[in-house]
């Protein structure tokens, strides 16, 4: 399967119909790739393996069930109860061939029931299935402090009402659990930088929320929303993260942790059978 590509110099923009494979491997910085700066190391970002896993896929299926129900079917293949042997194999081929994805038995079952309770709600159904609703489409802009070409992908984009809507798996869909998934996986980081990308575009947000789903029965979800100072201290992170990488790009140089030796700073809790450092100690440190 032929993949299609991104031009390097594409114009600023918001664009329909990019497939998944050409925006991933297209030209500006996501969301994910500050990230990884931001948590690890510019190296990671440049030098990094991008792993696709099982997780993976069943991430991809579900959202095209709740998202795009018809794509779903065209797409994602029921194929046997595992993955071992030839049986699996010779699928595998036909769909890789076909640009198609593949799932266990269980796995595209559970999709379904994860789609159809989803669905089940009036309220994120009337959110999700609306006509008006834009599924994946994909936006580049030039950062105006940096002069970084970035991008980012929302799952949904709701042009009459200015709300952008994101679907999360989660093991917990609860809300102190997504909340502590919030900032493990900077999603604060990347409301800021998909809104802050939009209004560089011209379009008004009035919103942004998340759809977080859980991968088991009985495939209990919430939709969640962020508070302003959250959302500010994702901004911080990600301004921080592209000032890094546009220091990289001008210098060609892709820095792991630091070189030369460093003295690790511990928290307090490390400290159980001795007293902890004060502050006003570790200042007057020689």
């Amino acid at each position: 399967m032929t993949i299609p590509k991104v031009k390097d110099d594409i114009t600023p923009g918001i664009y329909e119909g990019i497939p998944n494979e050409a925006y991933h491997s297209g030209p500006g910085i996501s969301k994910s790739g500050l990230w990884t700066i931001h948590e690890k190391s510019p190296a990671h970002f440049k030098f990094g393996e991008r792993k696709e896993t099982n997780a993976f896929d069943m991430g991809e299926a579900c959202h095209l069930a709740i998202l795009e129900p018809n794509l779903f079917e065209k797409k994602v293949v029921r194929g046997p109860d595992d993955r071992r042997g030839n049986k699996w194999k010779d699928v595998a081929e036909m769909c890789r061939l076909d640009g198609k994805l593949l799932l266990t038995s269980g796995d595209y079952d559970n999709a379904l029931a994860v789609r159809d309770a989803v669905h089940a709600d009036a309220f994120v159904s009337g959110i999700v299935t609306n006509e008006n609703a834009s599924v994946e489409t994909s936006g580049y802009w030039v950062d105006e402090q940096t002069g970084m070409l970035c991008r980012c992908r929302p799952d949904l984009w709701r042009e009459d009402l200015g709300v952008m809507v994101d679907v999360k798996s989660t093991a917990s869909a609860h809300p102190d659990a997504f909340a502590k998934s919030v900032t493990n996986y900077g999603y604060h980081a990347q409301e800021a930088f998909y809104s802050e990308g939009w209004r560089t575009l011209g379009k008004s947000i009035n919103g942004f929320v998340f759809l977080a789903w859980e991968k088991t029965s009985p495939y209990a979800f919430g939709v969640y929303e962020l508070p302003p100072a959250i959302v500010l201290e994702g901004r911080a992170i990600m301004q921080r993260a592209l000032e890094t990488y546009a220091e990289c790009q001008r210098k060609n140089e892709w820095p792991g942790y630091g070189s030369g030796v460093q003295e690790l700073d511990f928290k307090r809790w490390a400290y159980r059978l001795t007293e902890a450092p004060s502050p006003l100690d570790t200042e007057l440190a020689p």
